[in-house]
């Protein structure tokens, strides 16, 4: 059953677009110099902006720090002058030298055009806790302790629940600098081609990090879908829907529901793996393998979910820079369909073009299911798609505008399933390089329906990004 609007869809978004207009131009109106002081930053006595293009998007250079283990590339052991030596132990001097904190949330939300019509004061959403840095010259390590409040997730019997909980965050893990016993330390310049690793990742990983469009780092973050007392899902999260799992009525190898814009495999948002990349010149490659979707410590996937990754890199003169990528992913019984484990295979492009202050990406992702339950034959849609692309532009210091559409054709069951179109806009205002006010609209450009992926016309929401 569709649920209509008091009024036609497109007076209504032309009168939101005019109203995120109007209050653009009083924020560009009020600008004065940014700064910032977060911890690898007061670590290494620089600023945000030699590793962000804005954070928490990574720039070229942030790229490149990352995978040097969290320090300047081409370098060796070079934060060495902050530590203490305690017997064989290198110490930090200053714990904010390897601490932060990131606290995201909206002072106000407000839904409308589908069921329920609401507006929430959601200030704090969400709070993490970074360790990061190294132990050695070659082995780092990046820990995340968070707290999301009213995170969608999984239950039993096609169900799912509203929870808050203190934990393990997006990424915990090890990584370890193979490049030493093998090749000199990372070079470039005219001693030949740039080379970092062979690196290991180990732990809690978000693999994606070296994709040319991350799951994590995004300007517009995840909005929180909603649930009924009854554990039916009313609304899905908004999120990137390339990265999502795209079908209804997954569940997973425990047998929990699978949220369908929950971002999955290779672009999760972190889950327990082992990661190998290295990079010559302008090429990387990556593998590696995954546990099952959500499947935590224990799994019952005994192949895993080996991924292969190539990506290029371009550009680096004229303020002209990026990358292209090819992703290959497969799932082995690491969800299942009416109780049964399935196959699944991830494919996909991602891309990204930097020019002096414009900053473009996007990523297509297409998903196959294999393996199906007889049962389902003819009611089951077995392939989907999802696009994702956005564009930031930094028009002031203080000011960074951004646009995303989202596209998604969805698979799963036939008489659940729905497709959906958005479009995000956004502008925020830096206060500081750590301190972000922003405003946001998201409009489903698509159908309108009670469908957990249509139930909404507009999102528009008044936040803070805080890094400390």
């Amino acid at each position: 059953m569709s649920v209509k609007s008091s009024e036609d869809p497109f007076q209504f978004s032309l009168k939101m677009a005019s109203l995120f207009l109007l209050v653009t131009l009083i924020v560009l109106a009020t600008s004065s110099p940014a700064k910032a002081i977060p911890a690898f930053a007061r670590k290494y006595d620089l600023s945000c902006t030699s590793c962000h293009t804005k954070p928490p998007r990574l720039n070229a250079f942030g790229e490149a720090f990352h995978m040097a283990g969290y320090q300047i590339p081409k370098t060796k052991e070079g934060e060495l002058r902050k530590k203490r030596r305690i017997g064989r132990i290198n110490s930090e001097i200053e714990l904010l030298n390897i601490f932060a904190l990131r606290a995201t949330g909206n002072f106000a939300e407000s839904y409308s055009g589908g069921k329920p019509v609401e507006t929430n004061l959601a200030l704090p959403r969400e709070i993490e806790l970074y360790f990061g840095g190294t132990f050695t010259d070659d082995v780092s390590y990046f820990f995340n302790l968070s707290n999301e409040i009213d995170a969608v997730e999984g239950i039993e019997n096609n169900l799912f629940e509203q929870k808050t909980a203190f934990g393990l965050g997006k990424e915990f893990f090890l990584m370890f600098d193979l490049g030493p016993g093998l090749f000199k330390k990372p070079s470039g310049a005219m001693s030949g081609p740039m080379m970092m690793g062979p690196m290991i990742m180990v732990g809690k990983v978000d693999p994606s990090t070296n994709f040319s469009y991350s799951t994590n780092r995004q300007f517009i973050i995840n909005s929180p879908g909603r649930v009924d007392k009854d554990g039916n899902i009313q609304r899905f999260t908004l999120t990137p829907y390339a990265f999502a799992s795209k079908f209804f009525g997954l569940q997973t190898g425990s047998g929990k529901s699978l949220e369908v814009t929950r971002s999955v495999l290779y672009n999760t948002a972190g889950d327990f793996g082992l990661d190998v990349h290295a990079m010559v010149g302008r090429f990387m490659l990556q593998a590696g393998v995954m546990q099952g979707i959500e499947a935590g410590t224990s799994d019952a996937n005994e192949k895993k979910d080996p991924y292969l990754m190539a990506r290029m890199n371009f550009g680096g003169t004229n303020y002209f820079s990026g990358s292209v990528s090819g992703l290959a992913n497969w799932g082995n019984d690491t969800a299942m369909v009416d109780r049964q484990l399935i196959d699944w295979f991830r494919y996909g492009f991602a891309g990204n073009v930097k020019y002096k202050l414009l900053d473009i990406y996007g990523a297509i992702i297409w998903d196959e299911l294999s393996g199906l339950p007889s049962s389902v034959a003819g009611n089951f849609d077995n392939t989907a798609m999802g696009l994702t692309i956005e564009g930031d532009l930094l028009v002031t210091d203080q000011h960074l505008i951004s646009i995303r559409y989202d596209q998604m054709e969805s698979g799963g069951f036939i008489n659940q399933k729905a497709d959906g179109k958005t479009l995000t806009f956004q502008i925020r205002k830096y206060y500081r390089d750590n301190f972000a006010l922003f405003l946001r609209d998201t409009v489903n450009v698509g159908t309108v329906s009670d469908n957990p992926l249509q139930n909404f016309r507009n999102l528009v929401a008044l936040g803070l990004d805080i890094d400390f």
